[in-house]
């Protein structure tokens, strides 16, 4: 089960989120976000945390930074026109019904982790949207999926029951103000997806 804190802007914040047990980091380049993080900060971010190997992922829209910054992630979750031919692997994100109906209906051969996210906000990514979870399960079952949207430490463990999915990517879920995160919240939404690892699932008789 992964943990994916998404939206990080600090190294304090970097560190404080791993060391409080999260499995990736995601930092956002693309300056409309209220998460986004300048070429600058991103080298200082990934500094602070360079003894956590194979923990970042790099959220781009449209645009790239340089490929000196690129090679230093190790995953890349793109949105919009932004192009694929980079050296490290990718996130592919998936925002609609009909994408997530065909790729069920027309499966695929891929190494790749999927991001599931039904938001229709104004931003690229959850925008805090909660949706019906438990449409995921399929599609968790076939591929390594992460589910976004709306996910906070009170309802993470629904996510996990609901769809049982690889892993949850979130962002606004704890956080204090847009781009702030709150570590308490993320040490809670931590321990409660632990807890729910840690507790059989009800199926019934």
């Amino acid at each position: 089960m992964i943990t994916k804190i998404c939206g990080i802007t600090s190294p304090g914040t970097a560190t404080a989120c791993l060391e409080a047990g999260a499995d990736m980091l995601g930092l956002v380049y693309y300056p409309p976000s209220p998460r986004h993080v300048d070429v600058a900060l991103i080298h200082d971010i990934l500094d602070a945390v360079q003894s956590y190997k194979g923990r970042s992922v790099l959220v781009v829209v449209d645009q790239l930074p340089g490929e000196e910054v690129v090679s230093r992630f190790t995953w890349l979750q793109p949105y919009g026109t932004v192009q694929h031919d980079v050296s490290i692997p990718k996130m592919q994100v998936v925002k609609h019904y009909s994408t997530f109906t065909q790729l069920l209906d027309l499966p695929i051969q891929t190494e790749n982790y999927f991001v599931l996210e039904m938001s229709t906000g104004l931003l690229p990514g959850g925008n805090g949207a909660a949706w019906d979870w438990s449409l995921a399960k399929p599609f968790c079952e076939m591929y390594p999926t992460l589910i976004a949207g709306g996910i906070t430490p009170e309802n993470a463990a629904d996510v996990l029951r609901l769809a049982n999915p690889y892993g949850i990517d979130v962002s606004s879920g704890v956080e204090s103000a847009p781009g702030i995160k709150d570590i308490d919240k993320v040490k809670r939404l931590i321990e409660n997806v632990r807890k729910a690892m840690s507790t059989p699932l009800n199926t019934g008789i």
